[in-house]
């Protein structure tokens, strides 16, 4: 079991340089409450990450719909960093940056494709006991032979 986490704003500032923490930083100052975006960024982020980890249907996931792996923040906030540069016009991301969310996104991938565990979060919630018993499964099945002669008549 492992402790999962909920990406804060400042948990971004480790991932900046400083002309960057400084429009972020001014952006927190001049909007305190729900209508900064980097708040509605996150939310986007935690709910993309937790879609790829429910991918697996082998994963756990926190009852806590604003938890992912602590294992996962650095890319978390490679991809909210990402995403928020098309809403703040002066958070220009390095070229590092963008090859780090790009890793971040092939990760998430692998994740979803069962290639990597996530950790077991402490209020667990299987991801059969949210999602719908939909699809099918071939249980048995007849070999039949389809040929030319079979066709003839159509």
């Amino acid at each position: 079991m492992a402790t999962w986490i909920t990406i804060q704003t400042s948990d971004l500032y480790d991932y900046l340089c400083s002309t960057q923490l400084n429009v972020l930083q001014t952006l927190e100052t001049a909007s305190n409450g729900p209508t900064n975006p980097i708040n509605e960024i996150i939310d986007d982020i935690t709910a993309r990450i937790r879609a790829e980890i429910s991918g697996n249907r082998n994963n756990l996931l926190s009852a806590d719909r604003t938890k992912i792996p602590q294992d996962l923040k650095s890319f978390a906030c490679y991809l909210i960093l990402e995403s928020a540069q098309t809403r703040l016009p002066g958070l220009k991301l390095t070229a590092d940056q963008i090859r780090l969310a790009t890793d971040a996104k092939d990760y998430l991938k692998r994740i979803a494709q069962g290639e990597i565990p996530v950790s077991v979060p402490d209020d667990a919630l299987a991801i059969s006991d949210f999602s719908s018993n939909v699809g099918c499964q071939v249980v048995h099945h007849r070999l039949r032979h389809v040929s030319e002669k079979f066709l003839g008549g159509f």
